[in-house]
């Protein structure tokens, strides 16, 4: 899938309702990221959300997360971003059931 409109639900527009904006997006040069760790840091600017890969290994003391991509976001499109997360595990859970998380750790990462 080279292409993905979003905006289009198929359900007709009612009188007097805001036009609906379609965003086209481009996804030829798309990459694809995997990561099982996160952390995170603000500023009054911005929301920085650092992601990496966490491959423990046996008898390891002090694991090292290897991070690889750096998201820096605005408020308010972290908001948005935290709203869009949300319903999509809540759709995931009624869908498969609920996601079970593990102790929080005691680093600052998350896994």
């Amino acid at each position: 899938m080279d292409e993905m409109i979003f905006g289009e639900d198929g359900s007709q527009q009612q009188p007097g309702q805001p036009q609906r904006q379609q965003i086209r997006l481009d996804a030829t040069n798309m990459e694809t990221l995997y990561a099982n760790s996160f952390a995170m840091a603000t500023s009054p600017d911005e929301i920085t959300l650092y992601l990496g890969v966490n491959t423990p290994m046996p008898g390891m003391k002090q694991p090292t997360v290897k991070l690889s991509h750096r998201m820096i976001l605005v408020p308010q499109h972290a908001k948005r971003l935290a709203l869009a997360l949300h319903q999509t595990v809540k759709a995931f859970e009624d869908r498969f059931g609920p996601i079970e998380l593990p102790p929080p750790p005691r680093g600052g990462a998350h896994t």
